[in-house]
């Protein structure tokens, strides 16, 4: 039994190399190249950009998209995806502001009890795609307007007001002068990585990404795999959902709306492909800067929420595109 497991491992880790090798070197260069070439222009264009002040707010507002696009990239490496993180989000919001104006629990509980509605939403996900077999892509799409429809039937539309102070520190706190989110934002981030590198779990989700068959066939249990990354995505959506309705202090049933499609886009641009078996969580934080940063240099701009709107559109775009031809859809004929 001890040399059956040694073996297995053995070939997780080689499959594990050459799937995560060169292409994520230079997803990475560019992505790098992108962040940099953002910053000097606008830099240039605004004399108010280049400053820590800034920098701290970009952070901040990263903290949202950057932990939802975590799991995320574990999803899409696993050749899945996910387009139910905002709704699952704004849930979290309402159930945990419903748990602090009720007042008869500690504010900790409250908390946790917020994170596990993410986690709960994340296994529905899980169970559909996992258990029942449905396309992940359907699966998501109906449980992001089921999830969207529950978070205003929580509170008929209205949105509830959390005053408590202690709760706002979550998304609103410094510590030695640095946001609180972005400190956990590059925790989490440190933890994934290292689960991602370190760890026969991470190099199962790349091997799985890869070849799901030839996953099956080695005897790792692919659709177990699948139910635990939706259900940790749910967990973090959680945790996203926490510092969301902390910031704007407040439950907001229309909350996230455009979440998902931010992290979606984010985690592509830092090299996770549709098609599975290739990213890192370094490249997906990379990412989440260059539209972090991208967002915050067009508003100090005074551009339009609705150009905005586009030209984020038009990076997913350019991002899917640049991801379809890697995976060579300009060499197939039909």
């Amino acid at each position: 039994m001890i040399m059956e497991a040694t073996i297995k491992d053995l070939k997780v880790k080689s499959i594990y190399k050459k799937l995560v090798s060169s292409p994520d070197a230079s997803s990475l260069i560019t992505v790098s190249t992108a962040l940099l070439g953002l910053i000097l222009f606008f830099s240039f264009s605004s004399p108010y950009f280049f400053s820590k002040t800034v920098f701290l707010n970009i952070g901040m507002y990263a903290a949202i998209m950057g932990t939802l696009a975590c799991s995320m990239t574990f999803i899409n490496v696993s050749g899945n995806i996910d387009i139910s993180g905002g709704s699952q989000i704004a849930v979290v919001g309402m159930v945990t502001a419903v748990l602090i104006k009720s007042g008869s629990m500690p504010l900790w509980l409250c908390v946790l009890l917020g994170v596990a509605s993410g986690t709960v939403c994340g296994m529905i996900n899980g169970f559909f795609i996992t258990v029942i077999k449905v396309n992940a892509f359907i699966t998501t799409i109906a449980t992001m307007q089921m999830l969207r429809g529950i978070a205003y039937l929580i509170s008929n539309g209205q949105t509830l007001v959390i005053s408590d102070q202690k709760f706002k520190f979550l998304g609103r706190g410094y510590v030695l002068g640095i946001p609180f989110t972005l400190i956990m934002l590059v925790v989490f981030y440190i933890v994934f990585h290292i689960i991602s590198r370190n760890t026969v779990f991470g190099r199962t989700i790349y091997m799985i990404g890869g070849n799901p068959l030839a996953s099956f066939l080695s005897g790792i249990r692919v659709q177990r795999i699948k139910f635990i990354l939706y259900t940790l995505n749910g967990t973090m959506a959680g945790c996203a959902g926490i510092m969301l309705a902390s910031q704007s202090g407040a439950g907001l049933p229309m909350a996230a709306m455009n979440s998902n499609m931010q992290a979606l886009s984010a985690v592509i641009l830092g090299g996770a492909g549709l098609s599975g078996g290739r990213g890192t969580i370094l490249g997906t934080f990379i990412g989440v800067m260059v539209l972090c940063t991208l967002i915050t240099g067009m508003t100090m701009l005074s551009i339009s929420s609705f150009w905005q709107d586009v030209i984020v559109g038009v990076v997913l775009l350019i991002s899917v595109s640049i991801d379809a031809i890697k995976s060579g859809s300009l060499k197939r004929k039909i």
